[in-house]
């Protein structure tokens, strides 16, 4: 019996030790590390629903709780080859051995140490953290989203069962602690990257179970961060967020009749710049708001009801936006209000003086849902220049809001639609590369409607007759600022005018790239005008024909304007990549009639006064404005300017050349030539050479404008104008006959007619020679009554007149003469005094005498004095009598006609 009992004994430790060995090989030999390896990340792989994979170590400490350690483990993505969604340095966890052996595996108080989690999504939508179990519903879910809504019924959701398996729900009931962790959100599709470094974060069971606690704090994109969340069961949940100087509440309650959720959301921006900074996106703008919501959310539904929001940003500006969102996920029931005020409240932008000044001050709108988008019901754009009320703007739809590589808010796939929502005049669609700047545009769209929308001086009653307007554009900054860069445009449904134009600018700045096509005509302008309720003047038809383009810094324009039986073409080029800028051009008329030109500036009178009319008519009585006086907005004339006249006249050489080969006028037909010539800032016009009937006229005119930019002078003749003609076109009724010539050189300063002709200063002489007057009074003022009785001149009615010699010497405004003579056979006027228009003043002496008898006794002297305006005249009875100083009183024997005797004494 000892011997059994020690033989027993024996193989009892044998067996004890065989079981030691064995939990040792097991728990602990490298024999079966593989074993272990495999064995546990079946275990986890079970639990968490994706594939666990242990690159490192398997360690276990047995016991009623054995303590399980991993090294080096990964969690691969299950739809991103290549990609890893998990990384932990250290993973220890503790299971429970007695529920094991109950048939449950029970998994708690994991240690996580070197966590990285990378939370992916590819261009294409996948993301890297679906379960192999919810791929086949993510893969429904994105097909049913490219399908169109077929009805109202909201979109399927998964079973609730559906999330057994998951990562979230493996620890959701366990105590977890996590130190030195990494998550990353890259959204690959959007451009947003949100890096979390957190330095520890935990999760725990608290209350036995009743309430779950998750807390953790680090950075987020270098940014400080902190989480705090409380979710006890059945009551309410409640979170707290921070990000730098952002802070965010979001507490609520579950649903009592089903699966979801209602929240209040409270959100306090702190320095707007932040939030900036935690995108990764430059600042555009600076401040601080908030934002309050109540948020209910429930399978295929999110709520917004409440929604209030404002933002106090930099420079004085305000935006708010208050309203309700049925559904966020389906865009359904959206009515918001928004408000921005772009200026301090109290310091709004002056009136704007020119384009670059226009400012935009102010935006209200109401949006409201259409569709799978949102429209504006209302949209009210506020500048310092003019007020624009858009009451059918929408649907208006983004297909993206993503972060671009230059660290801008994009917008990808917009579309706009303006007009009725049945028949919109304005569909758009393009990308902003940066929504907040409004900067790196590409749009592009259509323009169809009727034609008063682009005529807006067309009463409504006759619209209808300008038929429609349809047009192709595309619009791009890319050159630096905002503008068309192609543009088809064509009129429709109307006889009564036809546009047609075409345009492509790949530079706005430059000469670079630029084509411009344009063809209008006008078939009847009395038409027209009555139409616009303007008089109806009849000046035939009209057409504009424009052809400009431009490469490689040079350029041609080809103009053609046709006004019922006249014509004018107007050819420049432009070659701008020299050292000295070459414009050359001509501007040739085959016929030109002065009927057209007397008709046209009628026309154009006309249009422009109904068009005064309809304005002032359209134009309510404004608020009071405390703001400067608004300045008529004109383009600025900037030196530097490519086109600027500046530039043009003192660094190119130009020369343009006028041709009007038949100008058809009362008197016949004439011409006219001339040239412009400009190299390095001297500039000459002319000379301009005009022939009217007999009459020729021919002027120069000349100017310095780099070394005296201010003044401009003015020289030439002319002659061959009839006297009698003129003074009956003054309404004299007096019959002569002779011809006029002229003679003048001024110069001025550069500005309106009336500024230069108060500046001048020069000379000028008038003449005439072997005319004719119908009267004798010249006669009877010289000659005295008895012997202009007895006078030819009285018998025939009428006056011979052998020459006009008037020589002025003109000074700012004020005509000086010492010299002027009108003299006939037997009789010579001379005349002296000053003529000021400026000052409305005339002081005038004339003398009529016997020719070659200067000291004789003057028979009627008279004078002229007073304002210009309204002169004195008066007649000297008694007559007067001369002398000259140096005693001389001889003529002599060959005398020079009008000049005056008394100077040609001797």
């Amino acid at each position: 019996m000892p011997k059994a009992l020690l033989s027993l004994a024996k193989w009892l430790t044998l067996a004890l030790v065989l079981l030691t060995l064995l939990v040792w090989l097991m728990l602990a030999s490298p024999l079966l590390r593989s074993w272990r390896i495999a064995l546990v990340e079946d275990l986890l792989s079970a639990q968490l629903g994706h594939p666990f994979v242990i690159q490192g170590d398997v360690r276990l400490e047995p016991g009623l709780s054995t303590l399980i350690h991993v090294s080096q483990a990964l969690i691969p993505s299950s739809n991103l080859p290549d990609t890893t969604l998990i990384r932990l340095s250290l993973l220890e966890l503790t299971l429970d051995i007695p529920a094991l052996i109950a048939g449950r595996v029970a998994l708690d108080n994991l240690v996580v140490d070197g966590l990285q989690v990378n939370m992916i999504t590819a261009g294409d939508g996948t993301t890297s953290w679906i379960k192999w179990a919810d791929r086949a519903f993510q893969q429904e879910r994105r097909a049913a989203a490219e399908t169109p809504r077929r009805d109202t019924a909201s979109p399927q959701t998964p079973d609730a069962g559906s999330n057994r398996g998951s990562i979230l729900s493996f620890l959701s009931n366990k105590t977890v602690s996590f130190t030195n962790i990494g998550l990353v959100f890259d959204n690959k599709a959007n451009g947003f990257i949100f890096d979390f470094d957190l330095e520890s974060a935990r999760l725990v069971q608290m209350q036995g179970g009743r309430l779950v606690s998750f807390t953790g704090n680090g950075t987020v994109n270098d940014q400080p961060f902190s989480l705090d969340g409380k979710y006890p069961r059945g009551a309410p949940f409640t979170h707290k967020v921070t990000f730098a100087d952002i802070v965010l509440t979001y507490d609520g309650t579950a649903l009592a009749d089903g699966p979801g959720y209602t929240a209040r959301l409270d959100l306090d921006t702190g320095e707007v710049g932040d939030l900036f900074d935690i995108l990764r996106l430059k600042r555009s703008f600076g401040g601080s708001g908030t934002l309050t919501a109540q948020v209910t959310s429930r399978p295929g539904q999110l709520a917004v009801s409440g929604l209030d929001s404002s933002f106090e940003l930099d420079k004085g500006r305000r935006i708010s936006a208050t309203g309700d969102v049925d559904n966020l996920l389906t865009v359904d029931g959206v009515d918001m209000r928004l408000n921005a005020r772009l200026h301090p409240s109290n310091a709004p932008p002056p009136n704007a003086a020119r384009f670059k000044d226009i400012k935009l001050t102010g935006i209200d709108a109401h949006v409201i849902s259409q569709g799978r988008g949102v429209r504006f019901q209302e949209l009210l754009f506020l500048t310092n220049a003019f007020e624009q009320d858009l009451t059918e703007i929408g649907p208006v739809t983004i297909g993206q809001i993503y972060r671009t590589p230059q660290q801008t808010l994009g917008l990808k796939d917009l579309r706009i639609n303006i007009g009725p929502r049945d028949a919109p005049f304005i569909t758009a669609k393009g990308d902003v590369g940066d929504a907040l700047g409004f900067s790196d545009i590409a749009i592009s769209g259509r323009f169809d409607g009727k034609a008063s929308a682009v005529l807006t001086a067309l009463p409504p009653e006759n619209a209808d007759q300008f038929g429609r307007v349809t047009a192709e554009f595309e619009l791009s900054d890319a050159s630096g600022q905002l503008g068309v860069t192609r543009l088809s445009a064509r009129s429709q449904d109307t006889d009564l005018w036809s546009l047609d134009t075409q345009m492509t600018v790949e530079k706005l700045t430059e000469l670079g790239g630029i084509a411009i096509k344009l063809a209008l005509r006008v078939a009847d302008s009395a038409q027209v005008l009555a139409a616009l309720q303007a008089e109806p003047i009849e000046a035939g038809a009209l057409g504009i024909d424009l052809d400009f383009a431009s490469q490689d810094q040079t350029a041609s324009i080809d103009l053609g304007f046709q006004a019922a039986g006249s014509d004018v073409t107007t050819n420049l080029s432009f070659d701008l990549s020299r050292e000295i800028n070459l414009v050359r051009g001509t501007i040739l008329s085959e016929k030109m009639r002065l009927v057209d030109i007397r008709e046209g500036t009628k026309a154009a009178i006309s249009l422009s006064r109904a068009h005064r009319a309809d304005r002032k008519a359209n134009t309510a009585t404004p608020e009071q404005d405390t703001r400067p006086p608004l300045q008529p907005l004109v383009i600025e004339d900037r030196k530097k300017g490519l086109l600027s006249p500046y530039r043009i006249l003192t660094e190119t050489d130009l020369e343009i050349a006028l041709d009007i080969r038949q100008f058809i006028g009362d008197a016949g037909i004439s011409s006219m030539t001339s040239k412009l010539i400009a190299d390095l800032g001297k500039v000459q016009a002319g000379p301009m050479e005009l022939r009217y009937g007999r009459g020729f006229f021919k002027v120069l005119a000349q100017m310095d404008v780099v070394n005296d930019p201010d003044n401009i002078s003015i020289r030439g003749g002319t002659s061959g104008w009839d006297f009698g003609r003129i003074l009956e076109s003054i309404g004299l009724g007096i019959q002569a006959n002779g011809i006029l010539r002229a003679d003048f050189n001024v110069i001025g300063k550069v500005g309106p007619v009336r500024t230069f002709a108060n500046s001048m200063v020069g000379s000028a002489a008038l003449g005439m020679g072997n005319g004719m007057i119908a009267t004798s009074l010249l006669e009877l003022a010289g000659l005295g009554v008895f012997p202009w009785l007895f006078s030819q001149e009285r018998r025939r009615g009428e006056t011979e007149i052998v020459c006009v010699r008037a020589p002025v010497r003109i000074n700012a405004g004020r005509v000086t003469f010492d010299q002027v003579v009108a003299e006939t056979r037997s009789v010579q006027l001379v005349a002296r005094g000053e003529v000021d228009w400026r000052r409305d003043s005339i002081a005038l002496r004339a003398e009529p005498r016997r020719v070659g008898r200067p000291l004789s006794r003057s028979a009627w002297p008279f004078d002229v004095t007073g304002k210009l305006s309204d002169p004195q005249f008066k007649l000297q009875v008694g007559g007067s009598r001369s002398r000259r100083a140096d005693g001389a009183s001889d003529m002599p024997g060959t005398r020079t006609p009008c000049v005056p005797d008394i100077f040609q004494l001797e």
